[in-house]
């Protein structure tokens, strides 16, 4: 019977020394046999990010494209995301010193890799570039809020690196917002961590062990001095057992101390789960969330933009977008080309299964040349077939669509239209895009949803825009964009009394406005403001709706002469929006306070001459129309 028990002892010892080893392989970080793990990973790829991030396997290979999308657009960065002590291996105390670690890393990697180096960590970012002072960019990562968690560490990143791009006159795309895959915790759970959970269990299994073994124990004692009332404590009675086993209590010890840190770390961040994007979808009234179709689509032929025939039946067996829009047209039509091409685009590979088609859908410019021209200047040629005829024609494919009557009274631009063909020729969904610039991105992704679920093996959709509403700028609201030619301009009242005017443009307003000639000819209404008491002009280029990153810093390039105002790029549209700009060119004055005094729509009422826009502002601004 001795026997039996020092045997059971022993075990129960053996059993809490690997309870102890498991708790402290745990929550002691593998990168610890290592004196700074990110250096080593960081010399052959991109990215150094663990699962102790919570970021999921989606948000990671997202942050690696963009990465990857920026160094084929001119601007390497390598990032390494550090979300605990952990990552840090043995340097840990630089943890939440992301300045002094980026310093550090970019010591470390130096003789491999000397471009920019971005760390982040929940406190806020870090940045290197060997040769190169790096206030320029802490300055401009001091706007970017910094963020915990999967959801906050991915989308601090994304931002801190398109604000760095931005800086340098670098478009880079990317999420506005990044969802976890449906169903899991904000952040997934890593295999650590599922560790730490069982290991939850275990301490809770060890304590209820222990106080089980002390109630028995001191129960009699405890009952003969304090009475009946505790006769209520489980196992009291007259035999006390043996002395509870060390080992087991030492284990208790060492799960209690180990469950205190799993809420830390297993914990979703925030404590609450995303609304479905389905509920998302229903209540964001920027995003038009479809309408399905029957029937076969009508047929057509029409020319594209080389001249070349182009039948709608050729294209059975793909996915098809057909669109109708105005050559001419400065509002929606480039929301809804932009989309199209950001859907194409989500879909890797499985793109070249989806066919763009846009019919013209404006009679007084129907030409070849009218198509080609819009082609061209939106990035479109080689992406899409703009396709055109004789009226006649153009009237056919309009009345088969049920489109005649909005051409007919020249409101193309405010439909937006999207017909999603099936690859059997059926109608399947139709689209309309509504006015905001902010959610291009997130139509162009329920279109490359809506390809993919008619496409042969579903082809995944490399996106994971939310489809939550994403809030407008107000002009009420002090924010910073970039400067098309680097730096940034602040955006919103201007200094106390002093109201401000903005006009919001895009390259391809050359097209039809004449924009380059009218930029330049507002050189002098700025060089008079200051003595003439109007408020100073920004130009805001509307670069979600640009048909490369670059384009605005090009264009100005290509002026004959400087502009002598600043130039922002508003890449995410929410200015625009905010600002209530439906087309462009589209002058905005804000009061001092921040509230919209006058709007004016250049392509609708033509642009102003010199004495005409100082009469439309000083009347703005005394609260009179002007004469």
């Amino acid at each position: 019977m001795q026997r039996d028990r020092g045997v059971a002892a022993r075990g129960r010892w053996l059993l809490a020394v690997l309870v102890a080893c498991c708790a402290l392989w745990a929550f002691a970080p593998a990168a610890r046999a290592d004196g700074d793990p990110a250096s080593d990973v960081l010399v052959y790829q991109n990215l150094f990010v663990t699962s102790e991030s919570g970021m999921s396997a989606a948000q990671q290979e997202e942050v690696a494209n963009l990465l990857e999308t920026a160094a084929r657009d001119g601007f390497p960065i390598r990032v390494a995301i550090i979300a605990s002590p952990f990552d840090l291996g043995a340097i840990t105390q630089l943890w939440q010193k992301p300045a002094a670690y980026a310093s550090f890393l970019g010591i470390e990697l130096s003789l491999i890799y000397k471009q920019r180096l971005l760390v982040v960590m929940p406190n806020g970012f870090g940045f290197n570039w060997p040769g190169h002072t790096a206030t320029a960019a802490n300055q401009a990562l001091a706007q970017v809020p910094a963020g915990a968690g999967g959801n906050g560490l991915t989308t601090a990143t994304v931002t801190a690196v398109q604000v760095l791009a931005a800086a340098s006159g670098i478009k880079v795309p990317a999420p506005a917002v990044i969802q976890p895959a449906t169903g899991a915790p904000h952040g997934g759970v890593s295999t650590r961590q599922a560790v730490r959970i069982g290991l939850i269990v275990l301490a809770a299994l060890a304590v209820a062990d222990l106080l089980f073994r002390f109630a028995r124990r001191w129960g009699p004692r405890l009952a003969r001095r304090w009475g009946p009332r505790l006769r209520v404590l489980p196992g009291l009675g007259k035999r006390a057992l043996r002395r509870p086993v060390l080992g087991t209590s030492i284990a208790a010890c060492l799960m209690l101390a180990a469950a205190g840190a799993v809420f830390a770390v297993a914990r979703p961040p925030g404590g609450g789960v995303s609304a479905p994007q389905s509920t998302l979808l229903a209540d964001n009234k920027s995003l038009d969330p479809g309408k399905s179709l029957s029937g076969t689509a009508p047929g057509f032929t029409l020319d594209d933009q080389s001249g070349q025939p182009v039948s709608l039946r050729s294209y059975r067996g793909e996915v098809v977008f057909l669109t109708f829009g105005d050559p001419e047209c400065t509002a929606v039509c480039p929301m809804t080309t932009a989309a199209l091409l950001d859907a194409k685009t989500m879909l890797g590979a499985a793109g070249s299964r989806v066919q763009l088609l846009a019919v013209d859908a404006n009679p007084k410019a129907a030409s070849v040349g009218d198509v080609r021209s819009y082609s061209e200047l939106h990035g479109m040629l080689s992406q899409w077939h703009f396709l055109t005829g004789s009226l006649a024609q153009l009237r056919s494919v309009w009345k088969a669509y049920s489109v005649g009557v909005t051409i007919s009274q020249n409101q193309a631009d405010q439909a937006g239209p999207i017909f999603v063909i099936a690859p059997d020729g059926k109608l399947a969904k139709l689209y309309l895009t509504r006015p905001s610039y902010a959610a291009v991105g997130q139509l162009g992704q329920l279109l490359a949803s809506e390809a993919s679920r008619l496409l042969p093996g579903h082809p995944p959709v490399r996106s994971h825009l939310s489809y939550a509403r994403i809030p407008d700028t107000s002009p009420a609201a002090t924010t910073t964009l970039p400067r098309a030619q680097g730096g940034f301009v602040g955006m919103g009242p201007g200094e106390p009394g002093q109201p401000r005017l903005y006009l919001f443009v895009a390259t391809w307003d050359e097209q039809v406005t004449g924009l380059a000639d009218q930029l330049k000819a507002l050189n002098g209404y700025q060089l008079a403001a200051g003595a003439a008491g109007l408020p100073s002009l920004t130009v805001v280029d509307e670069g979600s709706v640009e048909p490369f990153p670059s384009a605005i810093t090009r264009f100005l390039k290509g002026l004959e002469a400087p502009l002598w105002y600043q130039v922002a790029v508003d890449r995410g549209g929410q200015v625009a929006d905010g600002y209530q700009v439906r087309g462009a060119p589209w002058f905005v004055l804000v009061a001092p306070g921040g509230q919209i005094l006058w709007s004016w729509d250049v392509p609708a009422s033509g642009w102003l001459a010199r004495a005409a826009l100082d009469q439309h502002v000083r009347a703005a601004l005394a609260g009179a129309k002007p004469q």
